[in-house]
């Protein structure tokens, strides 16, 4: 049973659940306009072959390597490296919050945690009547960065640009439309 439990150093991709379907996988794009960030970040319709909608999973504390084959648990501290350019998927808290949240992009600079936070909590919001706290495959799941007194759920926001079919930023609200902030996980075989 232990083997069906995601684990730090896997990769995934993580699937939009607005409209209680497969909404796109979140994935990067090009160079992001965002101070501080690297590549933009959306949701693409279909999986991309180049890797861009492949991501790792690792924990917050300690970096890559620490904790690998662990499984990841909700409630857990995580990072997530964008497995085509080894970026950070960040919450960008340098620019002032619009009604659609905060700006999301990728960062290669996880450590600037006044202004960039490339730590997001993983929280699973399927139910689990066992109390096990394991991820597995097709979990729905929450991502929430925090920074000081401040907070953005990774969501869904609006029609994508430049090949995305979503946008996504860090809303204020948890799942603010028909499923926008819920995310189903998803192992990757291989990358590749």
């Amino acid at each position: 049973m232990a083997d069906n439990y995601l684990k730090y150093g896997d990769a995934l991709s993580i699937i939009n659940s607005y409209g209680g379907k497969n909404a796109g996988y979140l994935g990067t794009g090009g160079p992001s306009p965002i101070p501080g960030a690297v590549s933009t970040v959306g949701a693409y319709l279909e999986p991309q072959s180049n890797k861009s909608t492949q991501w790792t999973i690792w924990p917050a504390q300690g970096g890559r390597g620490a904790r690998l084959k662990d499984v990841v648990n909700s409630g857990d501290q995580i990072l997530l490296i964008n497995t085509k350019d080894e970026n950070y998927l960040a919450l960008f808290g340098t620019e002032a919050v619009t009604r659609s949240g905060y700006p999301v992009a990728t960062t290669d600079n996880p450590d600037d945690a006044d202004n960039i936070i490339a730590a997001w909590y993983l929280l699973v919001s399927t139910p689990n009547k066992g109390n096990n706290p394991g991820v597995v495959e097709q979990n729905e799941i929450y991502l929430v960065a925090t920074f000081g007194p401040l907070a953005g759920v990774l969501d869904t926001n609006g029609v994508g640009r430049n090949g995305f079919r979503y946008a996504v930023t860090g809303a204020r609200l948890v799942n603010r439309d028909e499923g926008s902030g819920s995310w189903v996980v998803q192992t990757s075989l291989t990358p590749d």
